[in-house]
């Protein structure tokens, strides 16, 4: 019986030297959850720190106004969207970013050092190809409040999101005048908006719309679904394609900071956000000299909308509730 207990004990021992180390540092994130695992799992291969994944709420707008609470335990966040961290960084609430991140171009850094984007997503047209006829594939967004769109056109709300910011950053590339004028003119061509870019990209599969404006990820996911359509990165030849960023960033309140300093390190590397490009269809890299799958181009390819994320955000603010109100308006008129 005691030597039964004894090689009992012993084995329990042995299990439990076998299992994985405890964790020394919290990654707050709503990115996949495939590629955040391959990452970290990456890193602490290479002699990096060991690191958990924990889920993170979607950073929207209303993070702005001091609705988004930080995730409990987090010592590092990685969000889809800057918003969150824009608001951290406002209430002084972020450490310097790491050096890794000093090459990612500044239009998506924060200028105070406190965040750095690792990726991002462009905003894209989506189009139904069978459903042009002879009409020329649509190259900017004049050309969707031409007559033969009526009613074929589609996007999401801007009241959050990607759309949102859109629209605030078009108001500053354009102006108030020629911004207006536009989505007037949108109104009056019959545009479907949508609650989603989800909800467009379903509009433009099943054919009840021709073409969508909406964020790369989602359009990636019908170029590689059987329907027949195409990407294009819109305005290249005038004010450039809206690329909106994630946003790398570290709490000052880590329990390990120097963990936590060490992973957000490697998170910023060029390796990292290769590895989110290759394996998160729809992303793309902010940085020159990557390989890029097909059908996707590096940021540093296009030309790109040029206003800082920070203005985009106090647009935001100016512009909240004339964008709601359009949009409700828009959709009493929808059939």
């Amino acid at each position: 019986m005691l030597r039964r207990l004894a090689t009992l004990l012993l084995a329990t021992a042995c299990t439990k030297q076998a299992g994985p180390p405890p964790s020394e540092v919290q990654l707050a994130t709503d990115l996949p959850a495939a590629v955040i695992d391959t990452a970290l799992r990456v890193i602490a291969q290479s002699g990096g720190p060991r690191a958990e994944r924990i889920p993170s709420i979607r950073a929207g707008a209303e993070a702005l106004a001091g609705g988004e609470a930080p995730s409990e335990g987090a010592e590092v966040r990685w969000d889809s969207e800057p918003y969150g961290a824009i608001a951290a960084a406002q209430r002084g609430e972020l450490l310097p970013i790491p050096a890794t991140a000093s090459d990612v171009p500044p239009l998506w850094r924060d200028p105070g050092g406190t965040w750095a984007a690792v990726g991002g997503r462009a905003v894209v047209l989506l189009v139904a190809t069978d459903l042009l006829g002879d009409h020329p594939v649509p190259a900017s967004y004049a050309a969707l409040t031409q007559p033969w769109l009526n009613g074929k056109v589609a996007l999401a709300a801007p009241t959050g999101g990607a759309s949102l910011a859109h629209f605030a950053a078009l108001y500053q590339a354009w102006g108030e005048a020629r911004m207006l004028a536009w989505m007037k003119q949108l109104r009056a061509n019959g545009v479907q908006v949508l609650d989603s870019d989800d909800a467009v990209r379903q509009a433009v599969v099943t054919g009840k719309a021709t073409m969508g404006l909406l964020a790369s990820d989602e359009a990636a996911k019908a170029a590689a679904s059987a329907a027949r359509v195409s990407v294009e990165y819109p305005n290249q030849r005038s004010i450039g394609t809206f690329v909106w960023p994630t946003a790398l960033s570290r709490p000052k309140n880590a329990r390990n900071p120097e963990a936590a300093g060490q992973l957000a390190e490697r998170l910023a590397s060029r390796d990292i956000e290769q590895l989110l490009v290759a394996r998160v269809p729809g992303y793309l890299p902010l940085r020159a000299g990557f390989p890029v799958p097909p059908g996707v181009t590096s940021a540093a390819n296009l030309v790109v909308l040029s206003v800082d994320p920070a203005r985009i955000v106090a647009e935001i603010a100016l512009r909240k509730a004339e964008l709601a109100s359009w949009a409700k308006e828009q959709r009493k008129e929808q059939p």
